[in-house]
């Protein structure tokens, strides 16, 4: 984890030194992460629209940083539960990805081009290897990324019990719609 936290601190410095004279970084502050469970009890789904994401297209990395406190769920006692009981927001207060995605975009191309990132994902205190799907879109100035991926909770050593969950896995839809801008020099 702390090799994670240090990654994190060196890419927001590299992306943001003075120094740097063709600027390929672009920026988000307000991007949607939807989670989707589907649980013995029903469907249930929390929202954020404050992940926070840095894209540099010359390196082909990417970060985002989320705080957990932030999402947002359709019930709130089941709210209080998941951020508190499963995961401990007060210990664990954000989730972490750093990647790099694997395809050159082609900004000749308007079309919504695939992509796969690949990178390490910290929740709850564990970092796991991950490899996610993601649609990159050129409009304009700005590039629009969606991705839909899923999470099991054990592997990242959060504990809800399967039995919660409708087909017994413990396993979480993670969805991201975010709208980078150039970020200026």
């Amino acid at each position: 984890m702390k090799f994670l936290l240090l990654s994190v601190s060196v890419f927001f410095l590299w992306i943001n030194n003075p120094q740097n004279t063709f600027n390929t970084s672009y920026s988000s502050k307000n991007g949607k992460v939807g989670l989707f469970f589907d649980l013995t009890v029903g469907q249930m789904n929390a929202t954020t629209n404050q992940a926070q994401s840095t894209l540099d297209i010359q390196r082909d990395a990417i970060l985002f940083n989320i705080k957990v406190d932030a999402f947002k769920f359709s019930n709130p006692i089941l709210e209080q539960q998941f951020k508190e009981v499963y995961m401990e927001v007060d210990k664990y207060p954000e989730t972490t990805f750093v990647g790099k995605i694997k395809q050159k975009l082609d900004f000749k191309n308007k079309a919504p081009q695939k992509v796969m990132v690949e990178g390490t994902l910290g929740m709850h205190g564990v970092s796991r290897p991950r490899t996610i799907p993601a649609t990159m879109t050129l409009e304009g100035d700005k590039i629009r990324v969606i991705s839909d991926f899923m999470v099991k909770a054990s592997d990242h050593k959060i504990d809800i019990p399967s039995a919660f969950f409708a087909n017994g896995k413990d396993e979480i839809k993670v969805s991201l719609d975010i709208t980078y801008t150039k970020n200026a020099k």
